[in-house]
């Protein structure tokens, strides 16, 4: 995303001339950006997933496979989101996405054949997963830097109230008006929430209107000194690599290997959540309850890995955040009681806050703020085909062998290969020379 041209000494815009620093209205806007993108994450369709195995007469690996290839296709379309993040603007892009995600939502009441499944799956997973969560991510990376890393936990606020809220609120209007009118409702509740903040109040960039990132005046630094920096007093702390450089760089792909447990494991594990509690005689209200139950611990996930961000390496918080997933898991194959499925969600919940703040950390940490949109469409791109593929084990699991312990046991085996890739990426850098 182009941040646009130093602030100059004519008269600021109106926009600018608030009590405080305008990058806290940004904030809040990507923070309702990142709650709106709920309908086309994992947790919403987990409570649809029996609706339409039932409705439309199809098996659960049947239905895991077009979200696959439905988020797949998102995977592939996210590149082009965050070219377009940089050339067309948040502004654009937020109206853009709400618009059409909206719009899937409603084509998903309509569906009838599974390949309207996949297609409505493609729509929701590029605009909710997909750019819903790379646009915020991206605005709020441009506006702070200094601040960065609580400030994309207090964005990512957003997120985790809609894994709390969405769930119930998708659960009660299927109860009470059907699956195929409670996706038009949850279409309009997006517009109505999204649409006009977007267009009334986003802001390229702090240097658009002629401030400085994280409220600065002019003559203080972009960013103090953090773990992973390598400042003197002739080099910026902040580095801004090209889309060239990036995709040439191990670094890039090393990092989007090491956050792929988080995506895929998680991604998984909320698609079939219900289905795993239901399967241990829990009620679907319960199961249901699980997600009510890891959104504060998200939220507290979010605020320790923001805190201890600017004092330890990103590398070795993206390693450590590994080890939860696999205790996650193997308490998740304990639970057979309510108490066990709360403790789970606590644990999951505070493991997925901390990956997921640290994984909206350390592309900026690692490649600036320039190109941001575009370096992020592909680190997007590998994360979320990770979480495309999270579904199907445990689908296969269960279809072929009646449980979900095999599926299960299966997501242990990525998570250390993660923390050793995180590891090999090393320290942020200047950006190598490309032919």
């Amino acid at each position: 995303m182009t941040t646009g041209t130093d602030a100059s000494t004519k008269p600021l815009p109106r926009v600018a001339r608030t009590p405080f620093y305008y990058g806290w209205v940004i904030l809040i806007v990507a923070a309702l950006g990142n709650f709106a993108s709920a309908p086309g994450q994992s947790y919403t369709f987990s409570v649809f997933q029996n609706s339409f195995i039932s409705d439309l007469n199809m098996s659960s690996t049947s239905v895991s496979t077009l979200y696959l290839f439905g988020s797949l296709t998102a995977a592939g379309s996210i590149i082009f989101v965050g070219r377009s993040l940089d050339k067309y603007g948040p502004r654009r892009m937020m109206v853009f996405a709400g618009l059409f995600l909206g719009l899937g939502a409603i084509w998903l009441s309509q569906v009838s054949a599974p390949w309207q499944l996949f297609v409505g799956f493609a729509i929701m997973r590029t605009m909710g997963q997909g750019a819903l969560s790379l646009i915020p991510a991206t605005m709020v990376s441009v506006w702070f830097v200094r601040k960065r890393p609580i400030a994309l936990a207090l964005m990512a606020l957003g997120g985790a109230l809609a894994s709390s809220i969405y769930p119930f609120y998708g659960a009660t209007l299927i109860e009470e008006f059907g699956w195929r009118s409670a996706w038009v409702t949850i279409a309009i509740t997006g517009w109505v929430l999204l649409l006009a903040p977007a267009v009334i109040f986003i802001r390229t960039s702090p240097e658009s209107i002629g401030l400085f990132p994280d409220g600065n005046s002019p003559g203080e630094p972009d960013a103090t000194t953090g773990p992973d920096s390598s400042t003197s007093k002739s080099r910026p702390v902040e580095f801004s690599w090209t889309v060239k450089q990036a995709t040439h760089s191990r670094k890039l792909w090393l990092l989007i290997f090491a956050g792929s447990a988080q995506s895929l494991v998680g991604s998984g594990v909320a698609f079939q959540q219900v289905s795993i509690m239901t399967s241990k005689d829990l009620s679907v209200a319960a199961a249901a309850g699980v997600f009510g139950i890891m959104a504060p611990a998200a939220i507290a996930g979010q605020f320790i890995s923001g805190y201890l961000a600017s004092r330890v390496a990103v590398r070795y918080l993206l390693a450590a955040g590994q080890i939860g997933l696999v205790i996650s898991m193997i308490m998740l194959l304990q639970t057979n009681e309510l108490w066990l499925a709360y403790a789970y969600g606590v644990v999951l919940g505070t493991n997925q806050g901390f990956l997921i703040n640290i994984n909206q950390v350390v592309w900026p940490s690692y490649f600036g703020r320039k190109h941001l949109g575009s370096i992020r469409g592909y680190s997007n791109f590998g994360i979320m085909s990770a979480a495309a593929l999270g579904p199907l084990p445990l689908a296969l699991s269960i279809d072929l062998t009646g449980s979900y312990t095999t599926g299960l046991i299966g997501y242990m085996i990525l998570p250390p290969l993660c923390a050793v890739a995180a590891l090999l990426a090393g320290s942020p850098g200047l950006p190598q020379r490309t032919g």
